[in-house]
């Protein structure tokens, strides 16, 4: 698995997947480094952006986690 280069969104990273989300890399295009789906597997499934160079990787990492809380699949 390819690893963020920050260590506050790996550890974002890391934390959806013990969750049973799944993480795409994203193809090089947008500001977006991959996308955390939830388990979810239909139209109804949440999708995440995970930012390669956001302006402050902290909050962007305490985003992702409060979404990953807030699913409810």
């Amino acid at each position: 698995m390819k690893r963020h280069k920050d260590k506050h969104i790996q550890a974002a990273v890391e934390y959806a997947l013990a969750r049973g989300w799944r993480l795409e890399i994203a193809g090089g295009h947008a500001h977006a480094w991959g996308y955390l789906l939830c388990p979810e597997r239909s139209r109804d499934g949440h999708r995440i952006s995970v930012y390669s160079t956001p302006r402050c990787p902290e909050h962007h990492a305490a985003s992702i986690r409060r979404a990953i809380d807030a699913c409810q699949h």
